[in-house]
């Protein structure tokens, strides 16, 4: 099996990181069109954020995704469990809305194929040891990261199990608590990539956004189209992805995805 590690990395000098995207993000056409109404840049976006990779140096990446039912199994050691399990409830039942595949939680971890664990900042190493293998296999995710999220393929490029592992003390200190939920278990849906270059999005560490923006609900909608299989090569979905967008177009996803991804979304849950 090979490892794909993600993070969920925090922002330094907020301010001014904020700054450059939001002057990049809106210019007059841009008012006219938001950019996930143009095909093209969603397009680009997909293979950036779903074929390549930021910590994994595989010279030929293959689209990956879920071929079988997502068993959650959540651990806490840190207290507020009872929030912990209704924010990643929402958020993994939004997912399973938007893509179809279906997730749900299990009491018993030998029966999951994703563990969620909710530690402390001391913790994790232990933790990656634990639930991944040698922290030291991992060590530029780690130096980095808020939170980190990791999941391993079969010989198929399909997504066998996911680790999420979130230290809530630290997390909450760098105000990226819910962004920890809500990037993590959604990379995990076989997006691991990030991209200053992909915007509005969760995949992009220069945003300020904490819940899945319209763009990211196309995105999973491309990853999880029937017209798409597990391995394929970039080459290969870039040919089946202007058939995938024209239906998208068709069915009113791309022109009504504020809409639809603010429908059971956790920012319908907070009320914002």
């Amino acid at each position: 099996m090979k490892i794909v590690t993600k993070t969920c990395t925090s922002i330094a000098l907020l301010s001014t990181l904020w700054l450059a995207p939001l002057t990049q993000a809106y210019s007059p056409s841009d008012v006219e069109q938001p950019r996930w109404h143009n095909e093209q840049y969603v397009a680009d976006s997909f293979i950036k954020i779903a074929l390549q990779r930021e910590y994994n140096e595989t010279a030929n990446p293959k689209l990956v995704r879920w071929e079988q039912p997502i068993r959650v199994f959540m651990s806490s050691e840190v207290g507020d469990e009872s929030l912990q399990h209704q924010l990643l409830s929402t958020h993994m039942q939004h997912l399973a809305a938007i893509t179809g595949q279906p997730i749900a939680f299990v009491e018993n971890p030998n029966n999951a194929n994703i563990f969620v664990i909710f530690t402390q900042f001391d913790q994790v190493e232990d933790k990656v040891r634990q639930y991944i293998g040698d922290p030291e296999r991992i060590r530029a995710a780690l130096d980095e990261a808020v939170c980190l999220g990791n999941f391993k393929i079969n010989s198929r490029q399909a997504i066998q199990q996911g680790t999420i592992i979130i230290p809530v003390d630290y997390a909450r200190h760098r105000g990226r608590f819910l962004d920890c939920i809500v990037e993590e278990i959604t990379q995990l849906m076989g997006l691991p990539n990030d991209s200053d270059d992909v915007f509005p999005s969760i995949f992009n560490d220069r945003s300020i956004d904490s819940y899945l923006s319209p763009l990211d609900y196309l995105l999973l909608k491309i990853l999880y189209s029937p017209a798409l299989q597990t391995g394929m090569t970039p080459a290969q979905v870039r040919q089946k992805l202007p058939s995938i967008l024209k239906s998208l177009r068709q069915n009113g996803d791309i022109q009504h995805a504020p809409q639809r991804v603010y429908q059971g979304s956790l920012r319908q849950f907070v009320g914002e």
